[in-house]
């Protein structure tokens, strides 16, 4: 098989992958619709980079702007997603901005001002700034566990991807007058390597991310008494331990409330 052709279908194929993973995930957890949209997310990610390889009938200026608009709504839900998976509230006004500002300008230079390097410089920008936006969501909870932590800096990566690799690339080997060649340059080559580590590696943090959450959701069962939500003689013993060897090494003095519900037995008799 061709390299270049080798290389142009490795970020469809693993997009692809990777939404279909998603979506089995999602169907096993309705009750978290953030896999709902990273699977969305990956798909038309993939189907963004099909069509850089294939004009549709609506010709090629159309089916690029159909190309970028699908990588702006994978953008969009990725980074919706991954917000929304941490508890922060969605910055949909500042991603909606960014997005629009960038699919603008690319409209700009390529239905008015037809120039390649502006468009690709456009669309860039765009995304790394949605990429740093998620770093500034995901700053407050980097800090609570390692997924909230390698997300943070896979997101300033992915910033500095779009923003400092696209420079360095069109200023040493730029402009780009035409698509000819386009697909071969060290632009393009760099741009689908990265995409696809950064989305491996984005994908394999939230699998992670989702598996402790059904292994949390677990221990809280196995801990917790169902009818009342207060942990049971398990979870107890098991909490209280841990308090007490915290208060032991950090010298506090511990202190234990015992309380008895009156008349507790007599209602659960009669009203079970």
């Amino acid at each position: 098989m061709d390299t270049g052709l080798l290389i142009a279908l490795l970020n469809p194929t693993i997009a692809l992958a990777l939404g279909a993973a998603f979506l089995v995930l999602w169907s096993y957890q309705r009750h978290r619709p953030y896999l709902a949209v990273l699977a969305i997310s990956y798909s038309l990610s993939a189907a963004g980079f099909l069509l850089q390889y294939f004009t549709l009938p609506i010709g090629m200026p159309l089916t690029k702007l159909t190309s970028n608009i699908c990588f702006t709504i994978a953008a969009c839900c990725l980074a919706s997603a991954v917000i929304h998976r941490y508890g922060r509230k969605v910055p949909y006004v500042g991603i909606a901005v960014l997005a629009g500002g960038g699919l603008a300008s690319l409209c700009w230079f390529l239905f008015v001002a037809p120039d390649l390097t502006w468009r690709i410089l456009a669309m860039n920008f765009a995304f790394g700034g949605i990429s740093l936006l998620v770093a500034a969501e995901l700053r407050p909870v980097r800090n609570n566990g390692p997924t909230e932590k390698i997300l943070f800096v896979l997101s300033l990566l992915s910033g500095v991807n779009f923003f400092v690799r696209t420079l360095a690339v069109v200023i040493a080997h730029g402009p780009f007058a035409s698509y000819d060649g386009f697909y071969g340059s060290s632009y393009w080559t760099t741009a689908l390597l990265s995409h696809a580590l950064l989305s491996l590696l984005i994908a394999l943090c939230l699998f992670s991310a989702a598996a402790l959450d059904v292994l949390k959701a677990l221990k809280t069962e196995t801990y917790t008494d169902p009818l009342s939500g207060l942990l049971n003689r398990r979870g107890f013993e098991e909490r209280g331990m841990l308090l007490l060897q915290h208060c032991a090494s950090a010298r506090f003095p511990v202190a234990l409330v015992l309380a008895d519900l009156d008349h507790f037995k007599a209602l659960n008799d009669v009203h079970g």
